[in-house]
């Protein structure tokens, strides 16, 4: 007794530190998030590209709330979004789809250059986007999703400011199994399409063809 009351509040801190000690292989690790990379199929276009020599920049695209997150969407019904457990891309989603469309523009060789916003160059024109759709929705509680991406596009011509054109590309993949590695080929596999539709689009843009008649 007399060791005890003798030891006051500074050896009730340390029994406490010792017993909690005790204790930590008690309580569970928190879960780890599997991270994955987004890799776009990108397609072959129909038909050739024509080259055009201008100096494009690619702004992060803007996204809402719900898929501006580096978590994995998912819809069971229209109006709702949840997220895979336990897993995560490897950055934001508006990251990974700036990072799909510069790849896409640089594999197609239809422009000049291409980089991204915060390129310290001079660009001819900005693409700037927004994504609509970016999630596997499920239309049956246990079978496979299908995944869709859709983004708006606007066309920016520098240092004018001025918007020749816009449009909207929606692509769909259907998921072969119902786990988050499919899910994950089938959003490359989305992705990749609208990426090349994007592609296309941009560089027959009247916009880019009268620029490309006045430099010759």
């Amino acid at each position: 007794m007399n060791g005890l009351r003798g030891g006051g509040p500074r050896s009730f801190a340390i029994l406490l530190a010792i017993a909690l000690t005790g204790c930590g292989g008690l309580l569970p690790d928190p879960p780890k998030r599997q991270l994955y990379r987004l890799e776009p199929a990108l397609a072959q276009p129909a038909a050739r590209l024509p080259q055009v020599p201008v100096q494009l920049l690619v702004a992060v695209p803007l996204a809402p709330a719900g898929l501006d997150t580096a978590r994995i969407a998912l819809s069971r019904t229209p109006l709702s979004l949840d997220y895979f457990a336990d897993s995560e891309w490897a950055d934001r989603a508006p990251l990974l789809v700036q990072s799909a469309l510069i790849d896409a523009f640089e594999k197609s060789r239809a422009v000049g250059s291409v980089a991204r916003d915060s390129a310290a160059f001079r660009a001819d024109f900005v693409l700037e986007t927004t994504i609509r759709d970016f999630q596997a929705g499920y239309d049956a509680p246990n079978g496979p999703p299908r995944v869709s991406v859709a983004i708006n596009a606007k066309l920016v011509k520098i240092p004018e400011r001025k918007i020749v054109g816009q449009t909207s590309f929606s692509r769909e993949a259907a998921v072969v199994a119902n786990d988050v590695p499919a899910v994950v080929r089938a959003f490359g596999e989305a992705l990749g399409a609208a990426a090349g539709d994007l592609v296309a689009w941009t560089v027959t843009n009247p916009g880019l063809s009268q620029r490309r008649a006045s430099l010759h």
